[in-house]
């Protein structure tokens, strides 16, 4: 690796190359003076201390101030460390800075910037391009910025394909401290702040065809987000800065080698597991207290409606967390208030404490599921309206006041005007139109299953309940595509949803989204029945996934709601599915070609995934309870990691059998994180987070902002809030997924105790 500091005109830039990348810092230091001008500088003078490379500059701007800024380079093999001190030396009134730089970057084989791919964890994959129209899906733009508590790994990833190179831009030193934004801050659009909190972005090159920009900003600078408005507006923060005050920021330049952008993306997070993640998440309670706590809460959000036609039963769990359950009666089967997945965690209960009533309970809102909610051609209904009598459609999840209100006025009270506005053209689109979503059908499927088998376990056979399974499975076989694939979703008779293209996709790789899912139920089928036909229909899926998904970073589709923009779009829960599939089909068949594109899939949800705690304003919610971001994965790419959901645990024993296969000690760490960090936010008698009851946890938390430019601030949910707040919202999926972590972790390794857990996958 080399680092140089050409002289142009008798100052002195940066040129540093390593193998076939070239980075060049024309203008070391560029400072952004609030409501005034932005001055470039390079270097006045280099000297060498030992090993490392100290420059200096003195920047008058506007000849009232002036400031020393002092960069110390590191270099070691793989990468360089720079440490930036800056100083006020001179202000004749009040001053508010931002510092940052652009790092040139050019491979030697690279002509065009479609020549590279990028990873900004938990928000930038590839292009975010999934629609291939040639531009980013939802800022509509390459040049991008997010605020380093909306990345997760503290890094932005610039790959070169044909070069087999990386070169990733990564903030050093952890921020320590922040302070809530205010309204008036909101406004102003830039703003002097009291923050630790700087960015990362990328962006094409303005002057070269065969140029990247690798960027830092500190304080923050976000030229294109959805952190305020659904247009995207610019925002920064900018430091105040007085005579004789200085500050100090520190950043990484990590080169490497990678045979694709998977590997890249993993080499970076496994630098910073390395380097900042702290494994050894507290809590004022244990993994086995949570459990009874988390039960009872689903228990008791049991209801029965005998006056009701077909007397319909089950966990009716959307409520706000401080309004006990509140007067919700939609019962929802898959995704957010998935029945048969509360249903298997309370036979299971049942079977550990011996509670008859949890087990009646499960089984009645199984039979009502069975009986009632099939439709003739073998695919499960949604959801039940128990005060309409009568099945409703499409909107799940955070979408889910469309099912009471058609009144705009009514409907923002709950959702905000901002994401009202964006969704209810495509509202009246879908309205009229039955059907259900591939992912929210195979989870009903797929727990219901588990139930039949956990029931068979204990003596009791209940063949209604497979027959159901088995038909639902037929169909879908009878339904897959001839390229292995499943459309999003489906008529109720199993016609293929393609309209509006928004929602269902524009394209083989938008619309056959569905197909991460139905593996998991044909496996569990396939290893009942013997049946070849299962397993055949689970490796054609496969098959479809590595053909399209895992090679270039494009996994999407695993969430059915969305707040604007679009809904198939990149996320977190899109990599879990893909995951769990491919793992799947390697357990059955052994091949693997199966097992490289699961732990493809796992190592990009390391990019996903906190791995460390951000900085709350002690006065928040999360900051009085000292909530820890490590080991929570962010939600998709249109937040940003702005937000944080609970999803992850569901799919930590699949990703500890992949450390197990694979034995990589760094991704069952990965799987302890995530279950200890996200229990987080989990009301206990040891800390209630002033919720009305012990094991109440919102759907999801907020790390930064969120479309948060509104004047309707009294709404309940994830948009418009701020940093430090929950969403206010709680629904069944969240302890199922949790209970259904803990008891398959407690199955397979006898013991909730990771260090234990890891001390056995790894005996010699």
């Amino acid at each position: 690796m080399e680092l140089k500091f050409p002289v142009i005109l008798e100052k002195k830039e940066v040129l540093i190359k390593n193998a076939r990348i070239k980075m060049e810092v024309p203008w070391p230091i560029q400072i952004q003076i609030l409501k005034g001008r932005n001055k470039k500088a390079r270097y006045d003078n280099i000297r060498r201390e030992n090993d490392d490379y100290v420059a200096e500059v003195e920047i008058e701007v506007n000849r009232e101030n002036k400031f020393h800024v002092v960069d110390t380079w590191k270099k070691n093999e793989t990468y360089i460390k720079l440490i930036r001190k800056v100083a006020c030396i001179r202000a004749k009134k009040e001053v508010a800075i931002r510092v940052f730089s652009e790092f040139h970057c050019s491979s030697e084989k690279a002509e065009t910037f479609d020549d590279y791919q990028f990873v900004i964890p938990g928000a930038f994959y590839n292009k975010n391009d999934t629609d291939q129209n040639g531009q980013d899906d939802y800022l509509g733009t390459f040049e991008q910025d997010y605020k380093d508590d909306r990345n997760p790994n503290l890094s932005v990833t610039g790959f070169a394909k044909q070069d087999g190179q990386f070169v990733s831009l990564i903030r050093a030193d952890v921020p320590k401290q922040d302070t809530t934004i205010t309204r008036k801050q909101i406004e102003d659009r830039h703003f002097v702040h009291d923050t630790d909190i700087g960015s990362l972005g990328i962006a094409p090159s303005l002057n070269k065809m065969n140029e990247f920009l690798l960027r830092c900003n500190y304080p923050f600078f976000e030229r294109n987000s959805f952190c305020l408005n659904v247009d995207g507006s610019e925002w920064a923060a900018y430091r105040k800065m007085e005579e004789g005050e200085e500050f100090e920021v520190e950043y990484i330049l990590q080169f490497g080698n990678a045979k694709n952008l998977t590997e890249a993306s993993w080499k970076t997070s496994a630098f910073q597991m390395k380097r900042i993640l702290n494994d050894n998440i507290k809590h004022p309670f244990g993994l086995e207290e949570t459990i009874p706590y988390r039960r009872e809460l689903l228990h008791n959000s049991f209801r029965d409606f005998p006056g009701k036609r077909n007397h319909p039963c089950g966990y009716v769990c959307h409520f706000s967390p401080r309004e006990n359950y509140g007067n919700q009666n939609v019962l929802e089967y898959g995704f957010s208030g998935n029945q048969t997945m509360i249903c298997y965690a309370m036979l299971r209960a049942a079977e550990e404490t011996g509670k008859k009533e949890y087990r009646e309970n499960a089984l009645k809102t199984i039979q009502f599921f069975v009986d009632h909610c099939i439709s003739k051609s073998g695919l499960p209904n949604a959801m039940y309206s128990v005060e309409k009598e009568e099945f409703v459609y499409w909107w799940t999840g955070v979408l889910m006041p469309f099912q009471y209100s058609e009144n705009r006025e009514e409907l923002e009270k709950f959702l905000g005007d901002q994401v009202v506005g964006a969704i209810m053209g495509i509202a009246e689109k879908l309205k009229g139109t039955k059907g259900n979503y591939c992912r929210t059908m195979t989870e009903a499927m797929y727990y219901l299953m588990l139930c039949f088998l956990e029931e068979k376990e204990c003596g009791e056979l209940h063949k209604d309940w497979l027959d159901v399974v088995v038909a639902f499975c037929d169909k879908m076989i009878e339904i897959q595509n001839e390229d292995g694939s499943w459309y999003r979703a489906y008529t109720m008779e199993g016609v293929p949803m393609t309209y509006p293209e928004e929602w269902f996709g524009k394209n083989v790789i938008e619309q056959g989204s569905g197909t991460i899912f139905p593996g998991e139920v044909l496996a569990l089928v396939h290893e009942y029945t013997g049946d070849e036909k299962y397993r055949s229909a689970l490796c054609k899926a496969a098959d479809f996934i590595m053909d399209h998904y895992v090679e270039d970073v494009l996994y999407l589709g695993g969430l059915n709601d969305t707040t604007h923009k679009k809904s198939v779009k990149i996320d977190a829960v899109g990599v879990m599915y893909n995951m769990r599939t491919l793992l799947l089909a390697y357990e059955t068949t052994k091949k693997e070609r199966y097992f490289y594109g699961a732990k493809s899939a796992a190592q990009i949800l390391a990019s996903w995934t906190y791995l460390w705690d951000i900085p709350f304003d002690k006065n928040t919610l999360l900051g009085k309870n000292d909530f820890g971001t490590t080991g929570w994965a962010g939600c998709d790419v249109i937040p940003g990691c702005s937000y944080v959901d609970d999803e992850f645990v569901e799919f930590v024993p699949d990703l500890m059998r992949i450390a197990e296969y694979s034995k990589d000690k760094k991704l069952s760490i990965l799987g302890k994180i995530v279950t200890l960090g996200m229990q987080h936010g989990l009301s206990m008698p040891q800390r209630m987070y002033g919720y009305t009851m012990p094991g109440i946890q919102c759907e999801g938390f907020l790390t930064s902002l969120w479309l948060s430019d509104t004047n309707d601030l009294d709404f309940s949910g994830a948009v418009a809030k701020n940093k430090g707040d929950d969403n206010d919202t709680c629904n069944g999926l969240i302890n199922g997924q949790a209970l259904y972590n803990l008891d398959s972790l407690k199955r397979r390794y006898h013991t909730l105790d990771f260090n234990q857990i890891i001390e056995q996958i790894f005996a010699e």
